[in-house]
C-alpha cells in the first residue's frame, strides 16, 4: 500500500508538471514571474487541472508517509522522472533515444534494488520537542547556507546550490507532513492547534520559492538533478534521527545498498540532463517540447476555430 501510494504521488507530480507547463505555453513572455503570469495561469483550465492533480499527489504522499516511513516514500518519489518519460512516450508519442531508455531503466532498477536490499524499517519512536527543534534548526541552517552560496557565482553553481537547498527543505517538509497526519487523524481541532500545520505552511512556501529561484537562475537540468536526488538521502537521515527509522545493516548489504543508489543516481542524472526532460520545462513557449502537441493542443485548436466562426 505504501509503495502504491508513493507511486501515485510520483505519477501525479509528473502529470501535473506537464499540465502546468501547458497552462503557460501561450503566456506573454514579458509577464515573467509576476501577478500577470499568475492571472494568466488561473484562467487556464489545464493549469488548474495540473494544480488539482498536484494537490491530490501531495495527499497521496501524506497518506503514504502516515502509514509508511520516510526511507521508503521519499526515494520512491525519484520515479517521477521515469514516469514523466513514459507519459511523453505513450501520450505524446515522443521518440525515445537509447540514452533515455538506459537512464530510465537504470533509475528504476537502482531504486528497486535499493528498497529490496535495504529492507527499510518503520520508526520505533515519536520525536520529542527537543529533537524536532534541533533537527529543524540544522536543516534550516543547511537550507539558508545553500541560499547564501547560491546567491552568487555561475548560473550552473547557483542552480545546483539552490536546487539542493529546496530539496533539503522538502525533506523536512515530508517529516513534518508525517507528523501532521497523526494530528489530522485525531481530528480537526488537534490539527489546527498543532505547530506542525503552521510549520508546514512556512517550510513548504519557503522551499517552493527556493525551487522556483533555482529554475530561473541556471540550467534546468542542474536544479532538477539536485532537487530530485538530494531529497531521498536527507530524508533517510532525518527519518533515522526523528523517528528511529533504519535500513538493513552489515558490510554486505551496505555495499549492495550503495551500489543500488549509485545506479539510481546515475540514471536520474541521465534523465535530468536529457533534452527530453529539460525541454518540457523550456521557458520559451515556441521551443518547449509540448508546444502545439497532444490532445490538449488539438482541443484548443478546435475551440479557437469554433470561436472564430461564431
Amino acid at each position: 500500500m505504501v509503495v502504491f501510494l508513493a507511486l501515485v504521488a510520483a505519477f501525479a507530480n509528473a502529470v501535473a508538471s506537464i499540465c502546468q507547463r501547458l497552462g503557460v505555453e501561450d503566456a506573454p513572455s514579458k509577464n515573467g514571474p509576476s501577478i500577470g503570469l499568475v492571472r494568466h495561469m488561473v484562467q487556464r483550465p489545464i493549469w488548474l487541472v495540473g494544480f488539482a492533480i498536484m494537490a491530490g499527489g501531495y495527499a497521496s504522499q501524506a497518506v503514504a508517509l502516515h502509514v509508511g516511513s520516510l526511507n521508503v516514500v521519499q526515494p520512491l518519489m525519484v520515479s517521477e522522472l521515469v514516469i514523466l518519460v513514459l507519459v511523453l512516450w505513450l501520450w505524446y508519442r515522443t521518440p525515445l533515444r537509447g540514452r533515455d531508455l538506459v537512464a530510465a531503466g537504470a533509475t528504476a532498477l537502482g531504486l528497486g534494488l535499493f528498497l529490496a536490499f535495504s529492507s527499510p524499517r518503520l520508526g520505533t519512536r515519536e520525536p520529542n520537542g527537543t529533537t524536532w527543534w534541533v533537527t529543524s534548526a540544522v536543516v534550516v541552517s543547511v537550507v539558508l547556507t545553500c541560499v547564501v552560496v547560491g546567491s552568487r557565482g555561475s548560473p550552473l553553481r547557483r542552480a545546483l546550490t539552490l536546487g539542493a537547498g529546496a530539496s533539503v527543505g522538502f525533506a523536512l517538509l515530508a517529516a513534518i507532513t508525517k507528523s501532521m497526519t497523526d494530528k489530522l487523524v485525531a481530528g480537526w481541532g488537534p490539527l489546527f492547534s498543532s505547530w506542525q500545520l503552521y510549520a508546514l505552511a512556512v517550510i513548504g512556501l519557503g522551499s517552493f520559492l527556493i525551487m522556483q529561484a533555482a529554475f530561473q537562475v541556471g540550467p534546468f537540468a542542474a536544479s532538477q538533478s539536485t532537487l530530485i536526488l538530494v531529497n531521498p538521502f536527507v530524508s533517510i537521515v532525518v527519518g533515522a534521527v526523528l523517528y528511529g527509522e533504519s535500513l538493513r545493516g552489515g558490510a554486505w548489504y551496505l555495499t549492495l545498498e550503495v551500489f543500488s543508489l549509485l545506479v539510481m543516481v546515475l540514471g536520474a542524472i541521465g534523465l535530468s540532463t536529457s533534452p527530453l526532460v529539460a525541454q518540457v520545462h523550456e521557458e520559451t513557449s515556441e521551443h518547449h517540447l509540448l508546444a502545439g502537441r497532444g490532445r490538449y493542443a488539438l482541443w484548443r485548436v478546435r475551440r479557437t476555430g469554433e470561436r472564430t466562426r461564431s
